[in-house]
């Protein structure tokens, strides 16, 4: 016994309940015909029932029945199937299958109009599913460019917030601008006192022209009668002189000069010193600015950062590294540490002059003098936390282990925390050069003290708290955020970031308290975002305020696509909030755009699997009179959605539009929409359809010709066939 008969062996005879098939009918229309009497009897449904439950009339399911016609498409047979499933008989997919193939053949052999227009159905069928997950995966990446567009928004925003709070620190700048006023002023005095040397340089000029004029003699060739009378005061003329002589081949005198130099020159002035040492390394006269060096090292002042690392650069360009050796540690004990700029200059020019003692040493002085706190020290040069964060990585990598704990003591107390961005930065610094104490200790000051009135900066602060592993002073820092943060976010995943970090944390109390917060006053005009939030709420078992939020949603949100909305439905309708969800529907069955039919049947489907008939009936409403009829595909599968909802008069309404709007060129779909109408009962408006397609078919496509003329011969409209064979009389053995 297959398996079909032992699902139907409780059916009465077939021949006692029908009578005899028509010995015309064909091998398969007769074997077809045998087993959908089967599964009819095992159903235990009479036709008048059967035709008023379902849109089709009886005298088609006589038809049906006794052979003298085989369905089209799997309507007929997938409802008895699934009347079956309702008492507890389903059959598998290999009888379900097994069937199919059935109709098919029975089909073919019967109609063969109809079976062309069937497999070309069956495909169109399976291309729309695949344009349907095209467009699913369209609106997937829209989603995640608008959320790209989102975030860049957002960091247009931060960087307002930065430009703000620089505006802010201005007036905290006022004493770094005083401080360079004052260098200004010392600058100047510096140029006026060039500008007298240039003068007499050019005076000095004069007289070195005639001392050339004099060594080019014979009789002045002693280097010592020369140097009489040279004033070393002044650099310029000294290294216009040396210059002189090496244009002239004086290189003996020019050493002796150099040598004068380097033993009796002013070394007071960095300027000069510098000028000197460059002039003798051009004059070649190496040995003489080593000397020069030697003196400068112990000698030179080292109060200016820019003109000690001019000198330095000076010192071992001249390739005095010892003296180098000397001055840097004269930098290290004495150059003042005014700002984080000046000391990361230091260090950088020492690093590269490989001075490792004097490195060590002026860290020492780094960790406990660099001013780390308070808005002139720290916010003259930018925030506080960019430079002290970049001190901090460079004291580390130097290798001075004691004096980066120091430091870190030093700006986990001193350092200001009044800013969230800069609050996150300096505290993942501290963890990175594994001051773990510091990390506590910054930490708790950053729970109490930064500002957390902005939902996404809260975040942040929370993340990185659970990034360093210090869950007291996160607890701390939720309890503020919970009751101070502000929930009237710009974005509304603002929030629901918030929230996810704050359950991430484990602070669930607070994240509860959030959460109440939440639900009364975060603006909900944006479904994406909405929906979000209430996923969230849910999961986490925090279903008093989904509720209060859900209530808020079905009234407020703005709406969108039907496929979010489709997608927020569900979600309040899986949580059992069937009011909430009710009230959602009404709201969407009035407003929503139904001018994309996949969006439209999607949403039909979900209120219809809800039970939501009522707002079914409205959304249908809008549906028959505002959707667009433009494609005769899109209409046959609106209609076949239809079907299932007891809609009927907007289902004719919409036949109504079919009829007079949508396009009659293509004959597959024309006559597929043609089906659907007829089993939608809108036999009047099939008809009206079917006589504008015999009318306005291309006549040159003699297929599709053929494949209009075969619908209408199958579905009985014999007038429509008359007028289209008048086009072509051709067809006229098609009408039978």
């Amino acid at each position: 016994m297959t398996e079909l008969e032992s699902y139907l062996s409780a059916a009465p005879e077939t021949s006692a309940a029908f009578k005899p098939l028509d010995s015309t009918l064909s091998p398969q229309v007769r074997a077809w015909t045998a087993e959908i009497r089967r599964i009819w009897l095992a159903t235990g449904l009479s036709q008048n029932r059967f035709a008023s439950r379902y849109p089709v009339d009886k005298g088609t399911v006589s038809r049906y029945l006794n052979g003298k016609r085989v369905p089209r498409d799997q309507w007929f047979l997938n409802t008895l199937l699934a009347v079956l499933a309702e008492k507890g008989r389903e059959v598998s997919q290999e009888v379900r299958e097994h069937l199919t193939q059935l109709q098919l053949t029975a089909l073919e052999a019967a109609h063969p109009g109809e079976y062309r227009v069937r497999c070309v159905s069956d495909e169109l069928e399976i291309a729309t599913i695949r344009l349907d997950e095209a467009n699913r995966y369209a609106r997937n990446l829209e989603e995640q460019l608008a959320d790209r567009i989102r975030q860049i928004n957002e960091l247009t925003d931060q960087c307002g917030r930065l430009r703000a709070a620089w505006d802010a620190d201005r007036a905290a700048m006022q004493g770094e601008r005083d401080r360079l006023e004052d260098e200004i002023v010392e600058l100047t005095r510096h140029l006026e006192r060039a500008r007298e040397r240039a003068v007499e340089a050019e005076r000095r000029c004069q007289s070195l022209e005639q001392m050339l004029d004099e060594l080019e003699e014979p009789a002045l060739s002693a280097p010592d009668e020369l140097l009489k009378g040279i004033d070393l005061i002044d650099p310029f003329a000294v290294t216009g002189l040396l210059e002189a002589m090496v244009k002239a081949a004086l290189r003996e005198q020019a050493a002796a000069l150099a040598e004068h130099v380097a033993t009796n020159a002013f070394v007071r002035d960095t300027a000069d010193v510098v000028c000197l040492l460059e002039a003798m390394l051009k004059a070649g006269t190496r040995k003489q600015a080593v000397i020069l060096a030697g003196r400068a090292a112990v000698e030179t002042p080292v109060f200016y950062t820019d003109d000690v690392l001019r000198l330095l650069e000076a010192m071992l360009n001249a390739g005095a590294r010892q003296q180098a050796m000397a001055f840097a540690s004269r930098i290290a004990a004495h150059t003042p540490i005014a700002n984080i700029p000046n000391v990361l200059r230091l260090l950088e020019a020492m690093l590269n002059a490989q001075a490792e003692q004097q490195v060590l040493a002026f860290t020492q002085r780094v960790a406990s003098e660099t001013p780390v706190h308070g808005a002139q020290e720290c916010r003259a040069f930018g925030r506080s936390s960019g430079t002290v964060v970049r001190l901090l990585e460079a004291v580390r990598k130097v290798g001075a282990g004691e004096q980066v704990v120091v430091l870190a003591g030093r700006i986990a107390t001193d350092t200001p925390v009044d800013e969230a961005t800069g609050a996150t930065r300096l505290l993942e610094a501290v963890r990175k050069v594994g001051a773990g104490e510091q990390v506590v200790v910054l930490a708790g000051r950053i729970a109490t003290d930064t500002p957390v009135d902005e939902a996404t900066r809260a975040t942040r602060l929370l993340e990185a708290m659970l990034s360093v592993d210090v869950r007291q002073q996160a607890v701390t820092l939720a309890d503020r955020i919970a009751t101070d943060t502000s929930v009237r976010a710009r974005a509304i995943s603002d929030v629901v970031h918030l929230l996810e970090a704050m359950l991430s944390v484990g602070v669930r109390q607070q994240a509860v308290t959030l959460a109440d917060r939440i639900a009364t006053d975060t603006p909900v005009d944006e479904a994406t975002g909405a929906t979000r939030l209430l996923e969230v709420m849910l999961s986490a078992g925090m279903t008093r305020q989904a509720v209060t939020l859900a209530g808020r949603v079905a009234t407020d949100s703005r709406f969108q696509d039907a496929t979010t909305m489709a997608r927020l439905l569900k979600v309040t309708l899986d949580a059992g909030m069937t009011q909430q969800a009710g009230a959602l529907a009404a709201h969407i069955a009035a407003n929503v755009s139904v001018r994309d039919v996949t969006d439209v049947i999607r949403l039909l489907d979900v209120m219809l699997s809800a039970g939501i008939t009522q707002q079914v009936g409205a959304l249908a409403a809008r549906i028959a009179a505002d959707v667009s009829v433009a494609t005769p595909t899109s209409m046959t599968r609106l209609m076949k959605a239809m079907r299932g909802v007891e809609v009927a008069e907007h289902a004719v309404a919409l036949a109504d539009r079919i009829v007079t709007g949508t396009p009659v060129t293509d004959a597959i779909s024309t006559a597929r929409l043609l089906d659907t109408m007829r089993q939608l009962g809108a036999d009047e408006q099939a008809e009206a359809l079917a006589k504008r397609a015999a009318e306005e078919i291309p006549s040159y496509d003699r297929s599709a010709l053929v494949i209009l003329m075969d619908a209408l011969v199958s579905a009985g409209m014999r007038r429509p066939a008359e007028t289209l064979i008048k086009r072509a009389p051709e067809l006229s053995d098609r009408l039978r």
